[in-house]
């Protein structure tokens, strides 16, 4: 009798189902390994967040060139609106109500620019009618925080983002493809403004999506799912050896 026997119980698998299960232990503890570092980094990251908000801000020209340095960083910016072309990014909920986030270029003084998120409005009665989000264009004094464009989400179509008239509605922010509309660069990088006194539209503060802890509860799961399964795969091909 092949396989394995401990006392009165005998354990033996066939190849198929081993295989499958390998398979699928490995692929769970992996799922498990990326979730407790995805914790490690979103940890990091709100680390990060608290201890830059707190120092003191600088001018946007003189922040560090390395991304670990500037990012969330608290700056100062000098320049004017570019009121012709502004966007509002859609799908934004705030305290369970749907609406925009506001990005508007500044003309820094130095001829560069930057894409500016602005704050955030509702989205109003109805879709098809846009918020006014007129803004004067002289020149301003802006606070807010240093920090990347918004990640893209998973989109079904490659050109959902339309620029045939202005303010225009994008479902993703490209700074890329933003920059080829404007016909001037944007620098790689926004502000978030987060000081209400600067804005008429409502601020919203910075924070991360999905904590560290939800992750670490994720990769229990997965964990918990493992030892499920290899229980199973234990229990099925063991047998009671009748004596």
């Amino acid at each position: 009798m092949s396989g394995i026997q401990i006392k009165n119980y005998h354990f033996k698998a066939t190849l198929i189902p081993s295989v499958i299960t390998a398979i699928l232990l490995y692929t769970m503890i992996s799922l498990g390994y990326w979730q407790l570092d995805r914790a490690d980094y979103k940890a990091n990251l709100q680390t990060l967040i608290e201890s830059k908000q707190a120092s003191p801000s600088i001018a946007l020209s003189d922040i560090a060139k390395e991304e670990i340095n500037w990012l969330y960083q608290p700056v100062y910016a000098r320049g004017k609106f570019d009121q012709k072309h502004q966007i509002l990014f859609d799908n934004q909920v705030h305290n369970m109500v749907a609406g925009y986030s506001v990005f508007t270029p500044l003309k820094l003084t130095d001829d560069s620019a930057i894409l500016v998120n602005r704050g955030w409005l509702p989205l109003g009665g109805k879709r098809k009618e846009l918020p006014d989000i007129t803004i004067e264009n002289d020149e301003i004094r802006i606070n807010g925080l240093v920090a990347h464009a918004p990640s893209k989400i998973l989109l079904l179509s490659k050109n959902v983002n339309s620029y045939q008239k202005w303010p225009a509605v994008l479902q993703y922010i490209d700074l890329q493809e933003i920059q080829k509309e404007l016909n001037y660069s944007l620098l790689p990088m926004i502000i978030i403004m987060d000081q209400k006194e600067q804005t008429v539209l409502e601020p919203l503060p910075v924070k991360i999506n999905m904590r560290s802890a939800k992750h670490t509860a994720y990769a229990f799961q997965w964990y918990g799912l493992s030892l499920t399964l290899f229980i199973i795969y234990i229990v099925v091909n063991t047998k009671k050896i009748k004596v």
